[in-house]
């Protein structure tokens, strides 16, 4: 049989998100993820028979719903449903989708319309945390057409701008998980020099010169060696062992492919994006790669920027070590497709506050999806 629920298609940011009210998803844990493979048509590498597009960025599902809380609006729970595997993970959450909630929001009345800007008080129920998401309105709704240019997205849309307010410690372990500034790990390619931070989302960050490797690479499949990789998923292994997610770090591939998220840095270098075009040392503070489910990410992961953000203010860590910032108030991360900038705010003590990245959103298309489901 056939369940048919409403669900809009909507980039937002460098991903593709499916979204869909909470109360149109069945409940029981289970039943969810099953309905969620289903709907996006996992596992299969193509996704033919589903919404997902045969990749991480493209194969994501956001479930909205009004809130009861003071002082929130709406709260959503992001899935990353796994490609090539029957897996629904809901332990982290997906910072360029977040950027689909407020227009969401919006659209379907779940928020009054104000204009110019509708601000739109988010609540993520993987991370706990608050995200204040200002949408540019008119009288019709959300604005989709604009002058931002987003570093991995063609052409040109409306800017939002997204506060991540307190994003630290999503995982109940504190800023620093291993509650070290630097740790030192024996990898397939030796000794790596790592920090283990978690803003947004846990995410570990190795030094590029330890792995041997350029970090300016941009070729998104089996871009490096096979011991390369293996050691960034022993690097991945021990933050998951650190977090509690995994007993032993040849788990983390088992128990959890969405988080904690590894990425690599190096002091700001020329390189070459994805589309050929040059990115000068000087357009970046730091240079940096990110993997998503075991994949380099074509641009980066937006909640991954954000981590880096907050390592780059850890005097001795490895990012701060790779940083040369311009500002105090933003920093500028060089990826795959160019370069992506975040705003910092910090209290008078110099604790980090929130912070803020310009993203664009649309809806690509509206309507009902069929869901096969069991009887």
């Amino acid at each position: 049989m056939l369940k048919s629920v409403p669900a809009v298609l909507m980039r937002g940011g460098t991903s593709k998100c499916v979204v869909v009210r909470l109360e149109d998803v069945p409940a029981e844990p289970r039943a969810r993820e099953q309905f969620l493979l289903h709907m996006m048509g996992s596992p299969d590498p193509r996704q033919i028979d589903g919404l997902g597009g045969g990749v991480s960025t493209a194969s994501k599902v956001v479930m909205v719903q009004p809130s009861t809380a003071e002082g929130i609006d709406v709260e959503y729970t992001f899935a990353q449903v796994s490609v090539q595997e029957a897996r629904v993970d809901l332990r982290g959450n997906c910072g360029n989708c977040a950027s689909t909630v407020g227009p969401f929001a919006v659209a379907e009345g779940l928020v009054p319309v104000r204009t110019p800007m509708t601000e739109v008080r988010i609540f993520n129920t993987n991370t706990r945390k608050l995200i204040v998401a200002e949408v540019p309105t008119d009288e019709a709704g959300p604005m989709e057409t604009g002058d931002l240019a987003i570093s991995g997205v063609p052409g040109t849309g409306a800017p939002q701008l997204l506060w991540f307010h307190h994003p630290e410690n999503t995982n109940g372990h504190g800023l620093l998980p291993t509650k070290n500034v630097v740790d030192i790990i024996a990898t397939a390619v030796g000794p790596v020099r790592v920090t283990f931070i978690d803003a947004a989302n846990p995410v570990i960050f190795a030094a590029a010169e330890d792995l041997g490797i350029a970090g300016t690479e941009v070729d998104p499949i089996d871009l490096w060696p096979r011991e390369v990789r293996q050691a960034l998923e022993e690097v991945r292994g021990f933050a998951a062992v650190a977090l509690g997610l995994a007993r032993e770090p040849q788990e983390a591939a088992e128990v959890s492919r969405n988080i904690p998220k590894v990425g690599v840095v190096r002091r700001p270098v020329a390189y070459r994006d994805i589309y050929g075009r040059e990115v000068p040392a000087a357009d970046q503070d730091v240079t940096a790669r990110i993997l998503s489910m075991g994949t380099l990410h074509p641009a980066f992961a937006l909640t991954g920027a954000m981590a880096l953000t907050a390592a780059a203010a850890v005097a001795g860590s490895v990012v701060h070590e790779a940083t040369i910032p311009a500002s105090p108030d933003e920093l500028r991360i060089g990826h795959p497709s160019g370069v992506l900038p975040i705003r910092r705010r910090l209290s008078s003590e110099g604790s980090l506050l929130s912070l803020g990245i310009q993203r664009t959103a649309r809806r690509l298309i509206a309507g009902t999806a069929y869901v096969p489901v069991d009887a």
